[in-house]
C-alpha cells in the first residue's frame, strides 16, 4: 500500500510538538471523501482536505488544523494526494471502441414464446 510523505513548508503543532512532515497513510475511499470528490481535494478544496485528511494522516490532524493551516501546506498536502495517482495511464484504463467498424456484432435477444 502506498503511504505519501508530505513535507509542511509552515510546520504545526500536534499535541504540543511542531512538525513538518504528515504521512498520508493510503489512497482516501469514496466513504472518505463523502460528499466531496477526490477531483475536490485535488483542487485544493479546503473544506475537502478538512474532511479526508484526518481520517488518513498520520500523525492524525484534526479538521480545524487544516483549514488553520498556512496556504503552503494546503498546497503540500494536495501535492501529496496527487502522488497516490501517478503512472496512472487513462488510455490504459479505457477502450474506446466504435460499434460499426467491429467484426462481431452482438447477437439480438428474442422475446421469449412461452405460452
Amino acid at each position: 500500500m502506498q503511504q505519501q510523505i508530505v513535507t509542511l513548508p509552515s510546520p504545526i503543532k500536534v499535541n504540543g510538538n511542531k512538525i513538518d512532515k504528515v504521512t498520508l497513510t493510503r489512497q482516501p475511499t469514496g466513504r472518505d471523501l463523502g460528499q466531496y470528490t477526490i477531483f475536490d481535494v485535488l483542487e485544493g478544496n479546503i473544506k475537502a482536505l478538512a474532511h479526508v485528511t484526518p481520517k488518513i494522516s498520520s500523525p492524525p490532524l484534526s479538521n480545524g488544523m487544516i483549514k488553520d493551516t498556512a496556504a503552503a501546506n494546503h498546497m503540500a498536502l494536495v501535492a501529496g494526494y496527487s502522488r497516490f495517482f501517478d503512472g496512472l495511464e487513462p488510455d490504459g484504463l479505457v477502450e474506446t471502441v466504435d460499434p460499426s467498424q467491429t467484426m462481431e456484432t452482438i447477437p439480438t435477444t428474442k422475446a421469449s414464446t412461452k405460452t
